[in-house]
């Protein structure tokens, strides 16, 4: 076991704990097989019901898959050592929650220096835990944690080396955009969450989510599945009002490529493919990408009160500056 800052780091094979001051449990993995996986799936598959925003357990093993062999020796040539996770939390010895993030060194041009940039997937907290601040915990420790686990997990090409180097964390996380849902999938997923649309946007605010405002859309996650539209793309981390087009690019060409993807060319995917190409014409214009904060959710319109024929519909859009 090694201790790095306030935390303590234990590793096994492909599995590292890392325990944190605030006293949770994080058991993360990069393999299918050695059960972790299993036990994260049946937490996450009673956390989430939208069908285009879920991965299935065929999905989540490909792209752990991806963490070894020829294929991480092929995209690590390409985009650099790379750590997808899943993790499962527990307080007491109880699983109490989950994540899913994939992470990765990048040239951040702001700073002039590398930066870990983490891609947030999942997370969730059990039911029964819901309404204890564990999810707060959980996003208060994941910059701590994401750097722990990617600097000791083996990842060939010297990861640990690239984390050591890294001295800022930026998280991103996909968020229901409560203008763009349908009036039926905004119920379902209330109803099983028991936290309205606007308020987790909010609840997510509180924690240090801005909203970028960039025309973000999920590619498929499978043949079977349709991209989704209906989302916002937020970080955590950035340390300006604005983030650098290039940034996103290289956060997204990873991300696109291997956790959507599962390992393909993000080029060869019309939804990827045009967001790549809008940020190199944003770069190229030396447009910068506003960060949008949510200040009062109460002053926002009622998501099912405005008129989707008009152009301001998006969260986007009603939070921009008038």
């Amino acid at each position: 076991m090694s201790r790095v800052s306030d935390i303590d780091v234990a590793v096994d094979g492909a599995r590292v704990r890392v325990t944190s001051a605030a006293g949770l449990a994080y058991d993360g993995s990069t393999s299918a097989g050695d059960g972790r996986l299993e036990e994260f799936f049946a937490a996450y598959d009673a956390a989430f019901v939208l069908p285009n925003e879920k991965e299935g357990h065929a999905g989540f093993a490909a792209c752990l898959a991806l963490n070894e062999g020829f294929q991480y020796d092929r995209l690590c040539r390409r985009y650099g050592p790379f750590r997808e996770f899943v993790v499962t939390v527990r307080a007491a010895g109880e699983m109490v929650g989950g994540l899913n993030f994939i992470t990765f060194p990048l040239s951040d041009p702001d700073q002039d220096r590398p930066a870990l940039s983490l891609n947030l997937n999942y997370i969730f907290v059990v039911a029964t835990h819901r309404r204890r601040g564990l999810l707060t915990r959980m996003v208060g420790d994941l910059p701590a944690v994401a750097l722990a686990m990617f600097a000791h997990s083996h990842a060939p090409l010297l990861p640990g080396d690239a984390a050591a180097a890294c001295h800022c964390v930026y998280t991103f996380i996909e968020q229901n955009d409560p203008y763009r849902m349908s009036a039926a999938d905004y119920a379902l997923d209330t109803e099983l969450t028991g936290l309205d649309q606007l308020a987790r946007i909010a609840l997510w605010a509180r924690q240090g989510a801005r909203i970028v405002d960039f025309a973000y859309v999920q590619p498929a996650l499978t043949a079977q599945q349709e991209p989704d539209p209906n989302l916002v793309y937020a970080v955590l981390g950035a340390p300006g009002p604005t983030l650098h087009p290039g940034f996103l690019s290289q956060h997204l060409e990873r991300f696109f490529a291997i956790s959507v993807l599962k390992g393909a060319d993000p080029r060869s995917n019309a939804e990827a493919r045009q967001q790549l190409d809008s940020l190199a014409d944003c770069a190229a214009q030396g447009r910068r990408l506003a960060l949008l904060d949510v200040q009062n959710i109460q002053r926002l319109p009622d998501p099912g009160a405005v008129d989707v024929s008009v152009e301001r519909r998006t969260l986007r859009a009603v939070l921009r500056p008038v």
